[in-house]
């Protein structure tokens, strides 16, 4: 089957999917309607209000067609707004997922790098040295590293790392989940940033790393740098197990393939079997695996990202459901039900790149 006619076949499979889980979301966030306009309470004053309120959010009519104008605005963009009140009419969803989007992709990303840098090389020991002393600490470290909790590892990091802090009040880089500019808008010298303007800062992008580099503000980058990593550290941890036995798992299979042995009946260097045979048709599967767990942590994840108070789409998902915030729920699922399913489709893809005898049907 061709690429294009593959993808095209997932993308219509996709959209039961979605609209699966948005009835499944929306079913729940509409068994309590008035849990459902809490968020309006700043304008509700009198019964009018009240009704005005329901009016406007289409509860007066039928389940169905709660749901039907429900999708039109998903689709459109109008996802409604975060904690609006009598005067002010609140931040809307979409423009507070693009600002709680960025801190997640980034700690994501570098997440995702050490557990590359980790995983990938000592699942490929683990499997080369098996049953000997490496495999035994290695298999030892990935089963303490999945089991230990993820919080108590990010306040455990941040107990120990916060004296030694390159940046005065470093556990002040977010207050209250925003970014404190105060602090970031400062270089290691302490002077102000080149991209510190009056009455705020200038952010093209919205990640951090990419705009202290736009900027060429090395200093701020790399002061940017050390708060991004030990979060996506803690996340790398708690994870990297899981890539360590996968890899591990697909090594010793492919080390006892008949190709494995005829490559060392032929005379080939040991390390060449391994990095060249072994490893690549190993990375297949782990591949999968990694690309699902990409996924998630761009999901957001919501522990480290509480405990680090971290401003991305993890503290605001738990933001919203602390304070009843349902629209934002809904939003922040929808989210993640895309990012899950389009790197499902994506590592598919990728499988069968790596791997030639797989066929795409």
């Amino acid at each position: 089957m061709k690429l294009y006619i593959y993808i095209i076949r997932r993308l219509l499979l996709l959209i039961p999917v979605i609209i699966g889980v948005t009835l499944i979301t929306f079913y729940l966030s509409h068994i309590n309607i008035n849990l459902l306009i809490t968020e309006y309470e700043g304008k509700i004053h009198t019964y009018a209000q009240y009704l005005k309120i329901r009016k406007e959010l289409h509860l007066d009519g039928p389940i169905y067609v709660q749901y039907f104008y429900y999708l039109g605005a998903l689709f459109t963009g109008n996802w409604g707004f975060v904690s609006p009140g009598d005067i002010d009419p609140g931040t809307p969803v979409v423009v507070e997922f693009m600002k709680r989007f960025p801190p997640t992709a980034e700690l994501a990303l570098i997440a995702t790098l050490i557990i590359l840098a980790l995983g990938i090389p000592l699942g490929v020991l683990s499997a080369v040295r098996k049953d000997r002393i490496p495999d035994h600490l290695t298999r030892l470290g990935a089963m303490a590293a999945v089991s230990m909790p993820t919080f108590w590892l990010g306040l455990l990091v941040l107990i120990m790392l916060a004296p030694t802090s390159p940046i005065p009040h470093w556990l002040t880089l977010y207050g209250n989940g925003q970014l404190n500019w105060s602090v970031y808008g400062l270089t290691s010298a302490g002077t102000p940033a080149p991209f510190y303007v009056t009455g705020g800062l200038s952010r093209p992008t919205g990640f951090l790393l990419i705009d202290t580099l736009y900027y060429g503000d090395i200093a701020a980058f790399l002061n940017a740098l050390w708060y991004v990593f030990w979060p996506a550290l803690v996340v790398a941890l708690t994870t990297f197990g899981v890539i360590i036995r996968f890899m591990r798992s697909s090594m010793l299979e492919n080390l006892g393939q008949d190709y494995i042995r005829t490559a060392r009946s032929k005379g080939v260097p040991e390390q060449f079997v391994i990095k060249k045979h072994a490893r690549r048709n190993a990375l297949g599967s782990t591949t999968t695996v990694l690309g699902l767990i990409f996924a998630s942590l761009l999901a957001g994840v919501v522990v480290t990202e509480t405990v680090f108070n971290w401003p991305g789409m993890g503290r605001w998902l738990y933001e919203a459901a602390y304070n009843n915030d349902m629209v934002s729920v809904m939003a922040t699922t929808f989210v993640f039900t895309l990012i899950i399913v389009a790197a499902n489709l994506i590592v598919d893809v990728m499988y069968s790149y790596l791997d030639p005898r797989v066929r795409l049907e």
